[in-house]
């Protein structure tokens, strides 16, 4: 079975995305996920979060059917939808001060910043560096070629869509036949359902609309240094 996600619609009060659920040899059958405005806000969903969350609660629905029972066809997501949501993609802080301990790591960690001066990723680059990363900041696709190409690329690299002789694209096509792992964070300024799911299909590790609560930000930069170590980790390993 397979989830196709197709778009959203917005209406006054709600966010309404269009999925197609494909299941031979059955036809392909279409479902709506309404999420309302209210639970689009500071603790509860981003705008990014839209498709997965109503992907997840279509999911559900769908586990539940029987061969005299179907999933209805138009769904809403609800606060119980939500909470488990955010339990499972932004878990609860410990303590006030976790989101500014280091994280720790086994080796110092680089991030490249792809963007023009100015902006969401000069506060990125601070917050960073608070985690004791070294960052280096270019303005084009062609400045970073060199480092992205070398022996030792970023481990992570954070790119604005467009660059002035490029785009994210470009970034995630380098990064993927750099000489070891390298995740791609796009760091979009406003929210964008579309663009958050043609990045993330296509090799792009996470997507993210700043400004990110210190806690966000590190859970974002956990799994993206997690998932880039061990992938590191196993590359070096012998055959």
């Amino acid at each position: 079975m397979l989830i196709q996600y197709r778009g959203f619609d917005s209406s006054i009060n709600s966010r309404i995305y269009n999925f197609n659920v494909i299941d031979p040899p059955r036809a392909t059958r279409e479902f709506t996920v309404e999420v309302q405005s209210e639970e689009f806000g500071v603790d509860r969903l981003k705008f990014q979060d839209g498709p997965a969350v109503s992907s997840e609660r279509l999911e559900r629905e769908l586990k539940l059917e029987t061969q005299g029972s179907h999933a209805e066809v138009r769904l809403r997501v609800g606060n119980l939808d939500v909470r488990e949501y955010r339990t499972q993609h932004y878990p609860h802080k410990t303590g006030t001060s976790a989101a500014k301990k280091p994280i720790p790591v086994r080796e110092e960690i680089i991030a490249l910043l792809l963007h023009e001066m100015g902006g969401p990723l000069d506060a990125l680059k601070v917050a960073l560096e608070g985690h004791s990363m070294r960052v280096r900041c270019m303005k084009s696709f062609q400045e970073a070629l060199p480092l992205l190409t070398g022996a030792n690329p970023p481990h992570l690299v954070f790119t604005q869509p467009g660059l002035p002789d490029g785009n994210w694209a470009d970034v995630v096509s380098l990064a993927t036949k750099a000489s070891k792992p390298v995740n791609v964070i796009v760091v979009e300024r406003l929210a964008n359902d579309g663009l958050y799911l043609q990045t993330i299909t296509n090799g792009a590790f996470d997507f993210i609309v700043p400004p990110l609560s210190g806690y966000e930000l590190s859970h974002v930069l956990r799994c993206a240094i997690g998932n880039v170590l061990g992938r590191r980790e196993a590359q070096a390993k012998p055959a």
